[in-house]
């Protein structure tokens, strides 16, 4: 079960995301904090969050930017969104947040989950990115893709953009479909650049939602051995902006809570 996710913002000028906040469950609250991503971006987060950058933030109930998230089963596409996510009667709220938000929103942000990594094992589910930016014989492949297909990762090192860069193969024809989201291009890169780990990583279709917009469109499952001492996620913008003596700002009481965040 996921206990952590991560804010990421886009730029509207560079359209680049940046890895910017971490939410962690913890037992029957959360903790929020910005991470080092912030960095360079010294506006955003009282712009944004009306929040101090170095600050450590404890609510009990969701605040209203991760709240609106949260799907109205009232919402006349209710079913069909849930099912594009995978959202079930299941689900924690923090699971069901994890998952929706994987849909970028009109406050050009996005919220992902780190990856499950446990006895030298990293398990990932993520939907493949700028299958809109590819060839029209790529967008024709993913539109067919079957459940349990097999995709091939390339390391693309010379990407001009982002030299971690993973890109994805469809299993016959020589075609690039898309990408592995830039935010777990890093731990991929270190995973398959091990030759032992690179022989069993195995990346699959889990789902094809064929009436998705393109960002939706192929869900895929990763799962591979980790190398020794692999560490998930470990960059700068994962890595929490805490300043020196930071305050503790609890908020356990919603109704006198100041994040009024949309």
């Amino acid at each position: 079960m996921p206990d952590t996710l991560y804010v990421a913002w886009q730029d509207e000028a560079t359209r680049r995301w940046h890895t910017i906040a971490r939410l962690q469950k913890q037992g029957g609250s959360y903790e929020f904090v910005f991470t080092k991503g912030v960095a360079g971006l010294p506006n955003l987060t009282r712009q944004l969050f009306n929040m101090d950058s170095g600050d450590i933030y404890r609510f009990e109930n969701l605040i209203p930017l991760f709240r609106s998230r949260m799907l109205s089963t009232h919402r006349s596409d209710y079913k069909k969104v849930a099912q594009w996510v995978g959202v079930t009667a299941e689900d924690t709220e923090f699971e069901q947040l994890c998952k929706l938000g994987l849909i970028p929103g009109s406050d050009s942000m996005l919220f992902y989950a780190a990856p499950d990594v446990s006895h030298g094992k990293y398990k990932l589910s993520f939907f493949i990115h700028a299958i809109k930016y590819m060839h029209e014989d790529a967008k024709s492949w993913c539109s067919m893709a079957t459940p349990g297909t097999k995709l091939f990762p390339l390391l693309d090192v010379q990407n001009p953009v982002d030299p971690n860069a993973v890109a994805l193969k469809c299993p016959k024809e020589n075609i690039i479909v898309g990408y592995i989201p830039a935010f777990y291009a890093r731990d991929l890169k270190l995973i398959l650049s091990d030759e032992k780990c690179a022989e069993h990583a195995e990346i699959c279709v889990s789902r094809n939602n064929s009436d998705a917009p393109e960002q939706l469109k192929l869900l895929c499952e990763v799962a591979a051995p980790t190398p020794e001492g692999f560490v998930p996620l470990d960059t700068p913008s994962h890595a929490p902006n805490l300043r020196v003596n930071a305050q503790i700002n609890a908020y356990y009481d919603h109704n006198k809570s100041p994040f009024n965040i949309i």
